[in-house]
């Protein structure tokens, strides 16, 4: 059983540790001050508010969701088999559908397309009050195409309105990274906003197949923010639209280039090949954590708090990996980044205690 003592004093130096290198790197505490300022008046400030509320909103709506999607699976009574099945349909749906979504939000436009992602999350999180694994299975293959917009339409839209307002590199390199610490700060947030959500009510059966409460609460909630995103979206956001929306033809023409590009420099290749195999461990993590830390017979661990634990020590390492990007070229700091990983997978193997 993992001791409540543990957990929280591992939360507790995670944000010591952030908040001493926020205080040694000068650019964060920059970047904080760009977050929360509301005097700024200038063209670029409104940009980056823009762009902030919406995204942030969006991307609370998906980390809301993401340390109860096995415990709710769990909770209904399905196997660890067919949750895996689940995890793999919304996982390969967002990449069969990643592989062209960007190119139809040039066309169609990626206001539209952000839309569309709050839709379709939305769509999935209802699927979730369904003890119906045919349900179940609609809500991941919705949720997947939506992650794949999620990561797609929103940074596109941001880098288009940077271009045709006439901003520099610098400058939109630096609301990318306010939009990356904020989103850090919403992550940690959503883990603590869905626990609270899901400790309100016992998951509850109504009629049929339809329950409410339990870990169904922190998709109702992420449905909230997804309506208030796109809210957001429909009255504030202007619509741009990429080079494709120009050359209808040619939509397949990018997949092409890529190949091409990948062929003529195996390094590209390599790179994406590295990033594959991380990832890949990583979606091992994210599938395995929670019946690791489940024991039967023993009340559910407080996922949600976990989970804000994991994402705080996930802004220490957007912060250590700035701090080092001064004292090593990139190459280094990601061959380190990988021992690191390999070894607190192995704890795993090398260690029963439960703590």
């Amino acid at each position: 059983m993992l001791a409540k003592s543990f957990l929280y004093g591992c939360i507790g130096a995670g944000i010591l540790a952030t908040a001493l290198a926020i205080f040694i790197d000068k650019s964060a505490a920059l970047m904080i001050k760009g977050l929360v300022s509301t005097t700024s008046s200038d063209s670029l400030s409104r940009l980056q508010r823009t762009y902030l509320a919406a995204y942030l909103c969006a991307m609370m709506a998906d980390w809301l969701q993401g340390p109860f999607v096995y415990a709710l699976y769990a909770s209904y009574g399905f196997t660890r088999e067919e949750n895996a099945t689940l995890f793999v349909a919304g996982f390969g749906s967002s990449a069969v559908f990643g592989t062209f979504v960007g190119s139809l939000a040039d066309k169609y436009g990626r206001r539209n397309f952000a839309g569309l992602y709050c839709l379709l999350y939305l769509l999935s999180c209802l699927t979730k009050h369904f003890k119906a694994y045919w349900m179940l299975m609609i809500g991941r293959i919705t949720g997947g195409i939506a992650t794949s917009l999620l990561f797609s339409v929103f940074d596109s839209w941001l880098v288009s309105e940077h271009t045709a307002r006439g901003f520099h590199g610098d400058q939109l390199s630096a609301s990318f990274s306010i939009a990356f610490f904020g989103n850090s700060l919403v992550a940690i947030l959503a883990g603590e906003l869905g626990q609270y959500t899901a400790d309100i009510l016992p998951l509850t059966q109504l009629s049929g197949s339809f329950h409410y409460g339990g870990y169904t609460a922190p998709f109702v909630t992420a449905n909230m923010f997804l309506v208030f995103c796109f809210s957001l979206l429909t009255s504030t956001w202007s619509e741009n639209y990429g080079q494709s929306s120009k050359d209808v033809d040619g939509k397949n023409d990018g997949l092409l280039e890529a190949a091409q590009l990948v062929v003529a420099q195996p390094l590209v290749g390599l790179c994406g090949l590295v990033c594959c195999l991380f990832e890949s461990s990583m979606f091992i993590f994210v599938f395995n954590w929670t019946p690791v830390l489940t024991e039967e017979g023993e009340p559910d661990p407080p996922f949600g708090h976990i989970f804000a634990g994991f994402m705080i020590f996930c802004m220490l390492g957007s912060r250590c990996f700035s701090l080092a990007g001064h004292q090593m070229s990139n190459e280094r700091v990601g061959l380190y980044t990988l021992f690191a990983a390999a070894a607190c997978h192995a704890t795993v193997l090398l260690t029963e205690a439960g703590f």
